[in-house]
């Protein structure tokens, strides 16, 4: 009995000097291919075939499956001393990555990065109150487009009045080439807003873009176009053409945090000394990667020189928002 012990000890030692080939089923339904390194009731470590040593917690880990003929060919024999390659399968790193389901599982906008605001905000021109705002932005970035989709709604009392009540959803698409930095641009854009001397506008343009800069970090772009502003109801009902200057910079200043700046010039064809211009500034904080979590301060100003004399021309809006991934 002792020499049956004694055998069976020998056997298995060479095995037990190597690493055991694993397969790891996360609680997610991921899945991690390597040798295992260390177990204990915390963690698991493995060492991955492309991405190194990984330290896993054990609570999201839903099962552990050996692969013995693996483990087979790395037990020494009297003809192989050393332990046969490991091949990482195909695609097993893509795989790891949950895929993309769209908005809320339905499939729409997948690939677009969806976030939704809900937050205070300030205002000052026409009146000074405070504000509760809600918004929706997606955004696609491709090798050939590139699309920016923002929708906000603005409601404010003062003094148990309403003091504001707009609304706006925009969209902007670029057409790129990947051998030059020139692109075509086409816009617009469509507001509501009660304290306004209009009731409804909208505008359009199109026209060309210069990417100046253009790196997984930093964004930074020149527009010129055409296009036209239509305003409906109150006291002004007008259509303008008008002219597009534009400037716009995105940067990524680290994992969690990001910056938008843009500033964008609309001259009126009709008079040499109308304009409007509209600068928006966003920084970004994540919070929470895991849960898609950040903090949101925005600012928003636009000047129309057009403005009815009793109403500020600036409409400057201050926004400290909850941002959600979706």
């Amino acid at each position: 009995m002792l020499l049956k012990k004694f055998l069976f000890v020998c056997l298995l030692a060479p095995v037990l000097s190597y690493a055991a080939p694993v397969t790891l089923v996360l609680t997610n339904g991921d899945r991690l291919q390597g040798d295992l390194l260390e177990r204990n009731q915390e963690s698991l470590t493995i060492k991955h075939q492309l991405l190194g040593e990984m330290t896993i917690s054990t609570n999201t880990v839903s099962e552990i499956k050996t692969d013995y003929e693996a483990l087979a060919q790395q037990t020494p024999t009297t003809e192989q001393s050393t332990p046969q390659p490991y091949v990482e399968p195909a695609g097993l790193v893509a795989a790891a990555e949950p895929e993309d389901s769209g908005l809320f599982g339905t499939g729409w906008l997948s690939d677009w990065e969806r976030r939704f605001d809900l937050g205070l905000t300030g205002s000052r021109g026409k009146s000074d109150n405070s504000k509760v705002n809600v918004a929706f932005n997606a955004d696609l970035a491709t090798e050939r487009t590139r699309i920016n989709s923002r929708t906000a709604y603005f409601y404010a009392k003062s003094e148990d009045e309403t003091s504001d009540n707009s609304f706006f959803t925009s969209i902007n698409r670029d057409w790129l080439k990947p051998t030059t930095p020139w692109f075509m641009f086409a816009g617009g854009r469509f507001d509501i807003d009660k304290f306004k001397d209009y009731d409804y506008r909208v505008n359009a343009n199109s026209g060309f873009g210069y990417e100046f800069a253009n790196s997984e970090d930093f964004l930074f772009v020149g527009r010129s176009g055409v296009g036209f502003n239509k305003t409906f109801g109150g006291e002004r009902q007008e259509f303008t053409p008008e002219g597009l200057l534009g400037l716009e910079s995105r940067w990524r200043i680290n994992a969690a945090q990001r910056l938008a700046l843009a500033n964008t010039f609309y001259p009126s064809f009709d008079s040499f000394d109308a304009y409007r211009n509209v600068t928006t500034f966003d920084w970004i904080l994540d919070l929470d990667e895991r849960a898609g979590v950040a903090l949101k301060v925005g600012m928003t100003n636009e000047y129309d020189s057009e403005t009815e004399d009793n109403i500020s021309k600036n409409d400057f809006k201050y926004m400290l928002s909850l941002s959600w991934s979706l």
